[in-house]
């Protein structure tokens, strides 16, 4: 071996070794390659304690190293899982060599849904009994279920709130892109939407009839009548709540009172058609009629 300047210069006590002596050394080297030793050990017993102290030192340094991996992953653990599902991302639309557009939308849609924070949320609430996932579904909600005038029940029977609960747990969170369309004109329509943040214009025959922001809804035509009277499409990163044409029918066949209105609402809708030139004007005549029945209702 090159360089090698023999054992007795390594260790004086080599020559008078006996087998017990040379396992000894040898286990204490190899165990001092781990960390650097000072303490020139020559006999058998310093070598066996100092191998002893060598690797009770490597564990505990292990477990600090540990430790402090630990704490770090600690720190903020949603916004890493975040951080990785967009390294991930980015590396599917490398691997898809989607264009660059569609890419800077699909990276939108992932910090518009998720904001920096990583959770899987449907997970979350299964998790939470039905009384939690209610309150957490009201607080979310339930500023925008009472803009609509269709939907207000005062019964006064002690259901009106139970009313309004169920709905807000059928409600699923939707998010849209800048110049996404939501829903399209002509098409057979059966969720109605309701905007928590962002904003949309309404689209009708090609041309912009109105914009929409935080609090506004659309869609109500298409969960009494199953038809889209108009295009919706996001001008900015938009959240919204959508309530489908299934669950709100569910919902309503457990209150007597609301199926008999809603099935009105609906009869009213498609005389109004027959009797409007557009389909945009029977829908204003028909929410401006539920906002004076709410509001004589509210006087009463």
């Amino acid at each position: 071996m090159t360089g090698f300047i023999g054992w007795s210069n390594a260790w004086s006590g080599v020559e008078n070794a006996g087998v017990v002596e040379l396992y000894s050394y040898s286990f204490f080297k190899a165990v001092g390659n781990m960390f650097p030793c000072a303490f020139p050990a020559q006999t058998a017993v310093e070598q066996l304690v100092a191998s002893f102290y060598i690797i009770v030192s490597a564990v505990l340094y292990a477990a600090f190293l540990g430790a402090i991996s630990s704490s770090t992953m600690s720190i903020n653990p949603s916004g890493k899982l975040f951080a990785q599902k967009m390294d991930e991302l980015s590396d599917y639309v490398k691997w898809k060599n989607l264009k660059p557009e569609t890419t800077k939308k699909i990276f939108s849609y992932y910090e518009t849904k998720y904001r920096g924070k990583f959770f899987e949320e449907e997970g979350l609430l299964l998790e939470l009994n039905d009384s939690l996932r209610t309150e957490i579904s009201m607080q979310n909600t339930q500023a925008l279920l009472e803009r609509v005038p269709f939907l207000h029940r005062q019964m006064n029977d002690g259901r009106d709130g139970i009313f309004l609960a169920r709905l807000s747990t059928m409600l699923h969170a939707n998010y849209f892109v800048k110049n996404d369309f939501i829903v399209k004109q002509g098409d057979y329509g059966f969720d109605m939407y309701f905007i928590l943040s962002g904003m949309v214009n309404v689209i009708v025959d090609g041309k912009k009839v109105a914009s929409l922001h935080d609090g506004a809804y659309f869609g109500e035509v298409a969960l009494l009548t199953k038809v889209r009277t108009s295009s919706v499409q996001a001008t900015a990163a938009s959240v919204l709540y959508r309530l489908t044409f299934n669950d709100f029918h569910s919902v309503i066949n457990e209150f007597d009172d609301m199926k008999i209105r809603i099935k009105a609402l609906t009869k009213e809708y498609e005389e109004r058609l027959k009797t409007t030139s557009t389909t945009e004007e029977a829908v204003s005549k028909l929410r401006k009629k539920t906002i004076d029945r709410k509001s004589q209702t509210a006087v009463a």
